[in-house]
């Protein structure tokens, strides 16, 4: 089944966390569910060694491009892969996040991206945040992941006067002082600008269970709660250069046996600086 991006939409961006366990069939699966939601951007996290198998890799290549960064030798936890023909990649970048890092997973890719058809160019940023929950060293290194991230979508937002969608398992909720911290440097969650619909559902849930006969991962479980407790999450910052139609977390079960992390899209349209979102003009 495939899921068309809504109507007056050009771009559709999609995160995921696709867990880093064993791949049991994942792998596999991954590059055919993708294609059924056939996201122009695709931002990915835990995206370790353990998971990135040839199949894996050669089944996304298919349809996208790896954004290439230098990562000076060490494994890239967040890519972002853009499909092939769309875009054009003006200048990208990698961050290893410092403070509180489990296996330099927490980090992010950053990217500055021209459509071919029109012109019209975006950045965008796949985070992965720092996980434990509790105590107040954790928090802030969160927060700090959240400053660090900030200087490349500032420099994006600067040099090219472009809107950014910064992304990924940023490991918080929507009270949360990283969260908040968000806000306060300029980003709106884009649950709250999507102008036809947006999800209320939490985008965690239980891992997917191995069946020890095929060797394949099942019976995920449907997330437990509500927005207010998801940690994925998609912001905009430029809201005057880009209009978010639909936010959506998906939660059929081919996402739920594929990771702990449903995925998250935005359908969405982008103007250049020269005709910038008539919405926000009529205000």
């Amino acid at each position: 089944m495939n899921y068309p991006k809504y109507e007056q939409a050009s771009l559709r961006i999609m995160t995921h966390n696709v867990w880093n366990g064993n791949p049991g069939g994942r792998d596999a699966r991954y590059p055919g569910f993708y294609a059924q939601y056939s996201p122009d951007i695709l931002c990915l996290q835990e995206m370790s060694p353990r998971i990135c198998t040839p199949t894996l890799i050669e089944g996304l290549e298919r349809d996208y491009e790896f954004v290439p960064v230098d990562t000076q030798g060490q494994q890239n936890y967040t890519p972002v892969l853009v499909k092939k023909g769309v875009f054009r990649i003006l200048e990208c970048g990698w961050h290893l996040f410092g403070g509180l890092n489990d296996s330099g997973s927490k980090s992010v890719t950053w990217a500055v991206l021209e459509q071919v058809s029109n012109g019209v160019r975006l950045g965008v940023a796949s985070n992965h945040f720092w996980w434990e929950e509790d105590g107040l060293e954790n928090d802030a290194s969160r927060v700090q992941n959240v400053r660090e991230s900030q200087a490349f979508v500032d420099y994006m937002r600067v040099k090219y006067d472009i809107p950014v969608f910064s992304m990924g398992d940023l490991n918080c909720a929507i009270p949360s002082n990283p969260y908040r911290e968000m806000l306060r440097l300029g980003a709106i969650d884009t649950r709250l600008c999507a102008m036809v619909s947006s999800s209320r559902s939490n985008t965690l849930h239980e891992y997917p269970v191995l069946n020890p006969d095929t060797g394949v991962y099942e019976r995920g479980s449907a997330p437990v709660g509500t927005h207010m407790d998801a940690i994925d999450h998609i912001m905009l910052y430029g809201m005057d250069r880009a209009e978010v139609y639909i936010q959506n977390v998906v939660t059929e079960q081919a996402a739920l046996d594929q990771s702990d992390h449903c995925p998250v899209y935005v359908d969405v349209t982008v103007w250049d600086r020269d005709e910038k979102n008539p919405r926000v003009l009529e205000k």
